[in-house]
């Protein structure tokens, strides 16, 4: 029967393959197929069926040998409905259950037979199984003769064992039954226990299993324990081991519990092969944990990791936690590449694949990256020869296959390059004395072979260049010379082709003796080079013999430019007194002619005050008098401003316009109230100048806008500013100074405006649009706006229509 359960297929079964077994299940296998008792397993949630020889043989044979290891609801498919609930009481209650009538029949011979039925505990000491013992009874003996039969059945049977059974009663533990196979694991002879308390006669393995047993004894539930260590003494020292043990309480037919039934079985070779085994395997993680380069292992069609080290965990980049998933479940990204299917052949015919720089491409933190690697994938076999997994290895080769891309790629440009720039390569062996060459080379120098003996070579270059060529050769291998080769010859002409003349340099290549070896290097064809640059000599030569002829001309000229150079800075000179004259006269005569003028109204006002019998006519007279003056005086204090403006250029310092606005505007206040003007005005730009001229600036303005306004119309004047490039200066506007920005600053009115032709002439002094008895004034305040601009490196233009308001727009330098 154990051969049956070796050689079946368990693959399908909820079990597994029997190497995957619970050491709890192979034990008590190994006990039941060594008993001569029937006996009957029912284990795990299907509750699959096991059964010895003994049991099979019970049957007179009858049973199909398929029933085994299936699931007891189609083993015993016919008892089913009448076995199934005792067997669950079993499972979910606590004592064991002796049937000794119809209510639970395995065998259908037509005898009558008693079962016992025990739980079993798995691994982890949870209720997973049945036991079934059976007892066969007859109606032709009496009750006497039927113990009797079954007693003298039972010692025969545990007398024959090969597992060792001892039957320990009472709490003194004295041995009732033992068989050979007990007796022969402590060194002892069955007569030597028989009748006697245990641990009288082994006192050293008191502990622990006199504890275990009287736990039996008062619980009534069987204890199993696995791989358990035991020693006895003996005559020349003591005797060690492991051992496989089965507690079980032994009841009278009353049910009562008299004894405990221990059945040992030897696993001394088991538990140590699997020690070696166990140590083998830390050794081949430890070697496979320390190894420099990936290696995984997966077991399975379905490919499950079972081992990795921190190599391939590195180079995966999923995490440490990949051990158990499966294959394709940590890399879904090689789906479609051919890799899981290389695993699967592999698994299947259990032959290796080897991959060579084989690309792979894994998602690394989100990112798809690039990989090269070498690897293998070797089977692995079980005991039985047949592969249950395989083993990973590999080398990533990543950088060295990204270096050998970038070497092509270098390859390949450098030969683009030496394409583009017409350079032909070539190479002289100093050993054999052959020059092998490019293609460019081989149809400059005519040659038919790829590969040219030095001196034929020689022949192609021109008679005159060949000794220049062979002392260039001969320096390069001089030794201290540095072996830098550098010639230039002329390639004979043919009928077949023309004279070329091509630049040759090369470097000396030295073997591991220091000897020359090689001379390789690079020509270039500069034919028509040369060509131009003699050409070019000849051009430099007549040019120069021109500006030898133009440089005599011009030294002529040049007498006469500075003596015209002379004459202008004498002018220049001048000019700047004629302009320092003028301005101390205006300014001058601006203050001695308003000590007239005040006169000239003192006087008016005393006639007009002592006239009080004058006629109309003559008080029109007196009234035009003052009105003269009172022009005249504007018309010099307007002349004073221009003229201290133009001797004041602006200063530099920093002036923020905002404030001069300010100041501007409470100087107009009365102005403001009596026209009910609304001023809105930006944020306006902090500019380096003159902080007096910006305030007349801002004044001439603002008090045009509010002079020009129309009638029954309160003036809304805006301020507005924006910085700007120089692209968007106006066309016709050319600033005093360049820069790359500019502060744009318009102040808009909603007066009478005027037409767009006149905005140049609006700018010169003393013009004016409309006559003095519609607008006061001297025609001088836009010129001033415009000097001082003007001053501070910028420029001012107008926009404006009739009836439309104006707008005048300032550009300062930023």
């Amino acid at each position: 029967m154990g051969a049956h359960l070796r050689n079946s297929d368990w693959s399908g079964s909820t079990l597994g393959k029997p190497e995957s077994w619970p050491i709890s299940l192979r034990t008590l296998l190994q006990m039941m197929l060594d008993s001569g008792l029937p006996m009957v397993l029912f284990w795990g949630r299907d509750l699959v069926t096991f059964y010895n020889d003994a049991f099979y043989q019970s049957t007179n044979n009858g049973l199909d040998l398929h029933q085994l290891g299936r699931p007891g609801k189609e083993s015993w498919s016919n008892v089913w409905p009448v076995i199934a609930p005792v067997i669950d009481s079993v499972m979910t209650g606590r004592d064991p259950v002796l049937t000794q009538n119809e209510s639970f029949q395995l065998h259908g011979d037509g005898n009558a037979w008693s079962y016992s039925l025990g739980r079993i505990s798995d691994d982890q000491g949870l209720i997973n199984g049945v036991m079934v013992t059976c007892l066969q009874k007859t109606e032709r003996v009496d009750t006497a003769s039927q113990l009797q039969l079954s007693e003298q059945r039972f010692q025969n049977l545990v007398r024959e064992a090969s597992v060792g059974i001892i039957m320990l009663s009472g709490p003194e533990m004295r041995v009732e039954i033992v068989n050979e196979a007990y007796a022969t694991l402590i060194d002892r002879k069955p007569s030597q226990l028989l009748g006697k308390e245990l641990f009288d006669i082994i006192p050293e393995a008191r502990e622990p299993f006199h504890a275990i047993i009287s736990n039996v004894l008062r619980t009534s539930e069987p204890v199993y324990l696995y791989a358990q260590p035991y020693f006895v003494a003996i005559e020349n020292g003591k005797k060690e081991g492991f051992l496989d043990l089965v507690y079980h309480p032994y009841r009278e037919l009353d049910g009562s519990v008299t004894g405990v039934i221990v059945l040992c079985q030897d696993v001394t070779q088991q538990v140590k092969a699997r020690r070696l085994l166990e140590e083998s395997e830390a050794r081949l993680r430890s070697l496979v944990d320390s190894a420099p380069f990936p290696i995984g292992v997966y077991t399975g069609l379905e490919m499950r990791i079972q081992m990795v080290n921190q190599s391939i965990v590195d180079v995966w980049g999923k995490g440490a936690d990949i051990v158990g998933k499966r294959y394709a479940e940590v890399l879904p990204e090689l789906e479609g590449k051919g890799i899981y299917e290389q695993l699967e052949q592999v698994y299947r015919t259990g032959k290796p694949f080897y991959a060579h720089n084989q690309r792979v491409d894994l998602v690394i933190s989100g990112q798809l990256q690039r990989f090269y690697f070498k690897y293998i994938f070797t089977p692995l076999f079980d005991q039985s020869g047949n592969v249950y997994g395989v083993m990973n290895t590999a080398a990533d080769v990543t950088d060295l296959m990204v270096a050998y891309e970038q070497l092509e790629e270098t390859q390949a440009s450098l030969k683009g390059a030496i394409t583009l720039a017409h350079l032909g390569t070539w190479e002289l062996d100093l050993e054999t004395k052959k020059l092998t060459y490019s293609d460019s080379i081989k149809e400059w120098f005519g040659f038919e072979q790829d590969q040219v003996p030095v001196d034929q070579a020689f022949d192609a270059i021109h008679h005159t260049d060949r000794v220049s060529v062979e002392e260039a050769i001969n320096q390069a291998l001089t030794p201290g010379s540095g072996g830098m080769y550098d010639a230039e010859y002329r390639i004979a002409g043919s009928s077949t082709r023309n004279e070329r003349i091509v630049h040759a340099m090369g470097k000396v290549i030295y073997d591991s003796d220091g000897q020359p070896h090689k001379l390789l290097g690079t020509a270039q064809d500069v034919t028509i080079e040369r060509g131009q640059q003699q050409e070019l000599e000849r051009l430099v030569e007549d040019r120069t013999a021109e500006l030898g002829a133009l440089n005599e001309e011009l030294a002529a000229q040049n007498e006469e430019y500075m003596a015209v150079n002379e004459e202008l800075e004498e002018a220049n000179q001048l000019l700047a007194r004629s302009n320092e004259s003028l301005q101390q006269f205006a300014y001058v005569a601006s203050h001695d002619l308003q000590e007239p003028l005040r006169k000239i109204r003192q006087f008016s006002d005393r006639l007009m005050s002592f006239n009080v019998n004058a006629s109309e006519k003559e008080l029109q007279y007196l009234e035009r008098i003052q009105a003269a003056a009172g022009r005249m005086s504007v018309l010099v204090s307007d002349l004073l401003d221009f003229s201290s403006i133009t001797a004041d250029p602006a200063t530099n310092q920093f002036v923020a316009l905002n404030s001069v606005v300010e100041t501007v505007m409470s100087d107009l206040d009365l102005a403001i109230l009596e026209t009910g003007a609304n001023i809105q005005i930006d944020e306006l730009p902090i500019v380096s100048g003159n902080a007096s001229q910006l305030g007349q600036l801002f004044q001439n303005l603002l008090s045009n806008a509010l002079k020009f306004r129309k009638p029954g119309l309160s003036p809304v004047i805006t301020i507005t500013y924006e910085q700007i490039g120089q692209d968007a200066l106006p066309i016709f506007l050319k600033p005093i100074r360049h820069t790359k920005t500019y502060h744009k600053i318009q102040v808009t009115d909603n007066g009478i405006g005027f037409g767009q032709q006149y905005v140049d002439r609006i700018f010169q002094m003393f013009q004016r649009l409309h006559g003095r008895s519609q607008y006061a004034g001297t025609g001088i305040g836009l010129a001033i706006c415009e000097k001082i601009v003007s001053n501070h490196g910028g420029a001012i233009t107008a926009i404006s229509e009739p009836d439309q308001g104006a707008s005048f727009v300032i550009y300062f330098p930023n």
